[in-house]
C-alpha cells in the first residue's frame, strides 16, 4: 500500500512545460520537501509521510509513520542502491536500484537514474490532463486539475484511476515556499479513485466477475511545502539512518587500522542520569604497556565504592605479568591474570596461561570477523568522518539484564583529508576515531544508547607519567643515579628523548623499569636524574624472573659513564657525559600502601572498557561480595 502512497506523492509534483493552459499547469521545482497525510479510506487508515526529492543529488528519501511504527526508504541514484529501514526495530535492508518500479528510469552502463516525475510518468496533455476550476480547500483557494490514467504492466498487472489534484492560487493566497521559478505552485490535496487487479486483461464487473478487483479510493493532504531557498536538504538525510544496521550494502571500504602505540581523552556520556565521564587512556605495544586514568570525585558519596573517587591510574605492565592502581596516596599491585576478563580488560588476553596485550583492533573490538558493515560517510561536529556499524551479541550493556546482549556498535572515523593539529604536532594518519555510539537492540530497551566522544587523538609513544610507577617501590627498592651531560641545559628539549632511549639500550632495561628528569646544574650544564626500581615481586614469576636485576643494570651505566662512551646524538650535535660525573643513592621519595583491601581492582582501562562493551560502567571488584554497581546500563 505505501507504493500507492509514493505513487500519489510523485504524481502529485508533475511538472508538464509542453502543456500550457489558463491558468497555466503548475510548475514545481526540481528540490522540495514536503508533509503528506495520506488517508486510506478503503482500508480505513491513515499514513504520515515526509518526502525530501533533489534531482540534483539524485536522490529521494521518504518517511513514513503506520500503525505506530515508523519506516525510512531512501533511493541513491548515485550509489545506485536503495535503503529501507524499520526504524523501530533497527533493522535495514539495501536492495540495488534494479529491483525498484518507481522514480528510477534506465540510464548509462545498466545504471539507472531520478528523472522529474513528469518525465516517469509522462503526465500531460496526451492523457487528457485539463483544467476544471476553482475550489476551496481547508479555506485555501485553489485550482482544480483533473487526470485519467489507466496501464497493464509487463508483468501483466491492470490499473485504472482519476485524480484531482488541488494547487494554491498563485495570486491573492501567499505561501511561505521559498526562492521558486515563476509559475511555481503549492500541492494543497490529491484526491485518487480507481481500482487493480493481480490478472492480465481489464478487471470484470457484475454480481458474476471470476477475476478479483481492487477498489482503492485515497485522499492526500499536502502540508508544510517548502522549495527553492527554503528547501535546505542536509546530505546525510540521503545515507542509511543512524543507529541501524543495513543488510545487503555492496558498497564496501576496509576498516581502518590503529597504530602500535597511541593516547587519546574519551568522554563517556550517559544522558538519563544527565553525567559524562572522563579519561585518559595510553596504548604501547613495544612497551608492551597500557595506562588509563581518570578523576570521578562523584563516587566519594557512593556506598562501597567512596576509597576509588579521585584520581586514579591503572597500568597494566604484560613484560611483568602486573597492575598498578596508583592514587595520590598509595599503590596496589596484583598479578594481571587474576584481573584478566573478557568484559573489564578488553586489552588483554589469557593464552597458555599467561597474559598477552591484544592488538588495537581487537582492543576496540574493530575487526573483519564482527562483520561491519561501511555506511557512507558523516558529519561529526564538522569533521568529516566514515561510519562502519556492527551487530554485538557478546556485550553486557543494560547493567540489569543478563551478559550477551544484542546491541549496534557505531564507529565513526575522520575521512583521509581531514587533519588534526595536536599538542604534540599535526596528525597525519588516514583514519583517526572521533565517535563510537552504542544502542540497545534489547526489548524495551530500545532508546538506551551511549556515546563515546574522543578527542587529543595522538600517535606514537603516550607520555612517560601514565606510565611511572615508582610511587609504587619503597626507597629500598630504588636507586637514583645522577650525571651532567657536557651541553647547556638550554639544549635539554633536544636531547631529552635520545637519553632516554641511550639509558635503556645502555641499562638493557625497558622503559617501565626507570624514569627520567632533567634539570639545570652547576653552570647551567644538562643534569640527568634516573631513578630505577628493583623487579617488582607481584606478577607473572617466569617474566619477572627474566628481568635485568636493578644492581646489574646501573653497573652497565656507570661503567658506560667512566669510559665515556654514554654519547646521545642529535641531527645537530653529539653530546658526552662529563667525565666521572656519576653518583648514586636511594630514592628519599616517600612511598605509601594503601591498608584497604584492593586487589580485585579490574576496571582495566575503564572508560574504554565502556566504549567496547564493558557491562559495568565504573568498577569491578572481583573479591568483595554483593557489592551494588552504582551506574548502571539501563540508565545510560
Amino acid at each position: 500500500m505505501l507504493a500507492y502512497v509514493h505513487l500519489a506523492v510523485a504524481l502529485a509534483f508533475v511538472v508538464d512545460v509542453g502543456y500550457c493552459q489558463d491558468p497555466p499547469f503548475p510548475i514545481l521545482p526540481d528540490i522540495f520537501i514536503v508533509n503528506v497525510e495520506a488517508n486510506i479510506l478503503n482500508r480505513n487508515y491513515t499514513v504520515q509521510v515526509k518526502e525530501y526529492f533533489d534531482t540534483s543529488r539524485q536522490a529521494s528519501r521518504f518517511e513514513s509513520l503506520r500503525n505506530g511504527s515508523r519506516h525510512v526508504s531512501v533511493s541513491d541514484f548515485q550509489s545506485q542502491v536503495q535503503y529501507s529501514t524499520d526504524l523501530d526495530q533497527r533493522t535495514c535492508t539495501a536492495r540495488p536500484l534494479t529491483s525498484m518500479s518507481r522514480l528510477a528510469t534506465p540510464g548509462a552502463n545498466g545504471t539507472f537514474r531520478l528523472e522529474s516525475v513528469s518525465d516517469f510518468f509522462q503526465f500531460g496533455k496526451k492523457y487528457h490532463d485539463g483544467y476544471v476550476g476553482t475550489a476551496e480547500v481547508r479555506g485555501i483557494p485553489c485550482y482544480e486539475y483533473t487526470s485519467n490514467y489507466t496501464n497493464t504492466s509487463a508483468s501483466g498487472v491492470y490499473t485504472s484511476y482519476s485524480m484531482k489534484w488541488y494547487f494554491a492560487q498563485q495570486d491573492g493566497w501567499g505561501m511561505p515556499i521559498g526562492d521558486v521559478p515563476p509559475g511555481a505552485a503549492v500541492p494543497v490535496r490529491l484526491v485518487l479513485n480507481g481500482v487493480s487487479n493481480a490478472t492480465r486483461g481489464p478487471p470484470s464487473f457484475g454480481t458474476n466477475a471470476s477475476v478479483p478487483v481492487h477498489t482503492f479510493s485515497h485522499v492526500y493532504e499536502f502540508t508544510n511545502f517548502q522549495a527553492g531557498s527554503l528547501a535546505v536538504i542536509d546530505p546525510e538525510l540521503f545515507n542509511p539512518p543512524d543507529g541501524v544496521y543495513c543488510s545487503g550494502l555492496t558498497v564496501t571500504k576496509d576498516l581502518p587500522v590503529l597504530p602500535d602505540a597511541f593516547s587519546l581523552y574519551t568522554s563517556y556520556s550517559a544522558p538519563t542520569r544527565n553525567s559524562t565521564f572522563s579519561s585518559y587512556y595510553a596504548y604501547d605495544r613495544n612497551r608492551q604497556e597500557t595506562a588509563t586514568f581518570f578523576n570521578f570525585a562523584s563516587l566519594a558519596n557512593i556506598t562501597n565504592f567512596s576509597s576509588y573517587a579521585g584520581p586514579h591510574r591503572i597500568i597494566h605492565n604484560v613484560r611483568e605479568g602486573t597492575q598498578y592502581n596508583i592514587t595520590e596516596s598509595s599503590c596496589d599491585m596484583q598479578p594481571l591474570d587474576s584481573v584478566v576478563s573478557p568484559q573489564f580488560t578488553p586489552d588483554l588476553s589469557l593464552l597458555n596461561g599467561h597474559v598477552t596485550l591484544n592488538d588495537p583492533n581487537t582492543l576496540f573490538k574493530f575487526t573483519a570477523d564482527r562483520n561491519f558493515s561501511y555506511q557512507g560517510r558523516r558529519f561529526v561536529d564538522g569533521i568529516q568522518c566514515d561510519l562502519w556499524v556492527a551487530m554485538r551479541s557478546d556485550a553486557r550493556f543494560v547493567r540489569s539484564l543478563p551478559a550477551n546482549q544484542s546491541s549496534l556498535y557505531a564507529y565513526y572515523f575522520s575521512q583521509p583529508e581531514w587533519q588534526f593539529d595536536t599538542f604534540s604536532g599535526l596528525l597525519t594518519q588516514s583514519h583517526v576515531p572521533v565517535l563510537m555510539k552504542i544502542y540497545s537492540l534489547e526489548p524495551g530497551y530500545e532508546n538506551t544508547t551511549a556515546t563515546v566522544t574522543i578527542g587529543n587523538y595522538e600517535v606514537g609513544p603516550p607520555r612517560s607519567f601514565m606510565f611511572d610507577d615508582s610511587s609504587c617501590f619503597t626507597s629500598a627498592q630504588q636507586t637514583t643515579v645522577t650525571f651532567t651531560m657536557d651541553t647547556s641545559f638550554d639544549n635539554n628539549r633536544a636531547l631529552r628523548g635520545g637519553i632516554f632511549r641511550q639509558l635503556g639500550q645502555t641499562m638493557n632495561l625497558t622503559s617501565d623499569r626507570y624514569h627520567v628528569d632533567t634539570y639545570p646544574g652547576p653552570g647551567n650544564y644538562l643534569t640527568v636524574l634516573v631513578r630505577v626500581h628493583d623487579v617488582p615481586t607481584i606478577g607473572d614469576p617466569s617474566r619477572l624472573a627474566l628481568l635485568p636485576s636493578k644492581r646489574s643494570a646501573l653497573r652497565k651505566l656507570q661503567d658506560a659513564i667512566k669510559r665515556g662512551t654514554f654519547t646521545v646524538a642529535t641531527d645537530s650535535m653529539t653530546v658526552n657525559t662529563q667525565s666521572g660525573s656519576y653518583s648514586a643513592s636511594s630514592s628519599s621519595q616517600k612511598t605509601t600502601f594503601s591498608s584497604a583491601e584492593m586487589a580485585g581492582l579490574g576496571i582495566g582501562i575503564l572508560i574504554i572498557g565502556l566504549l567496547i562493551g564493558a557491562g559495568a560502567v565504573f568498577v569491578y571488584q572481583r573479591r568483595m561480595k554483593s557489592v551494588d554497581v552504582p551506574y548502571n546500563r539501563e540508565t545510560s
